[in-house]
């Protein structure tokens, strides 16, 4: 195969991969958040520095996952500290693939994965009636009357993300969301 060619079947191997990638990332995200309409996906979370006055960042009790108020959304994905781990074991495993077609996709899949994995669920504070601490679970109500948890069944660790946050955490948090809403509706 000259040289051309396979240079070729490499680019569309790559931008496949890509494409695949993304659908994955965003698939994962959609079944496991509650519900579609109630949801956007961010590709980054917000850095510490940019929050603002009443805006509010809680880590859950391995700081892998983050909730963040910030103006009239929160956001919910992994931690920064979560993000620079993977991104790290990736970089490294990526020193490892060293030639060849493997090797080119392997990276391809490594720097796609990277990029995607800051990605924060958005919801806005506008469709949520109420939230409260129940049962070790942050639950958000919905206004359309859904109930539900905000990361649903997600694990990290074999523990559910819901039941990871600190009570006094939770507490500021739904203090925050609270507050944000009265002054909303002002």
């Amino acid at each position: 195969m000259a040289s051309s060619s396979r240079r070729f079947v490499a680019a569309l191997i790559r931008v496949g991969l890509v494409v695949l990638a993304i659908v994955l990332v965003g698939g994962f995200f959609a079944r496991r958040m509650p519900s579609r309409h109630h949801m956007r996906v961010q590709s980054e979370a917000p850095p510490p520095d940019s929050l603002g006055p009443g805006d509010v960042r809680i880590y859950n009790a391995d700081s892998t996952v983050d909730l963040i108020l910030q103006g009239n959304n929160i956001l919910g994905g992994l931690s920064p500290k979560t993000i620079a781990k993977v991104k790290g074991e990736l970089e490294t495993s990526a020193s490892h693939d060293t030639s060849g077609l493997g090797a080119s996709i392997s990276q391809i899949v490594k720097k796609s994965v990277a990029g995607a994995i800051g990605t924060h669920a958005v919801f806005p504070l506008s469709e949520i009636r109420d939230v409260r601490y129940e049962h070790g679970q942050m639950i958000f109500d919905w206004k359309d009357g859904g109930k539900h948890q905000l990361f649903g069944n997600t694990k990290v660790d074999g523990e559910q993300v819901s039941n990871s946050f600190r009570a006094e955490d939770a507490q500021r948090f739904i203090d925050a969301v609270r507050l944000r809403m009265v002054r909303r509706r002002d």
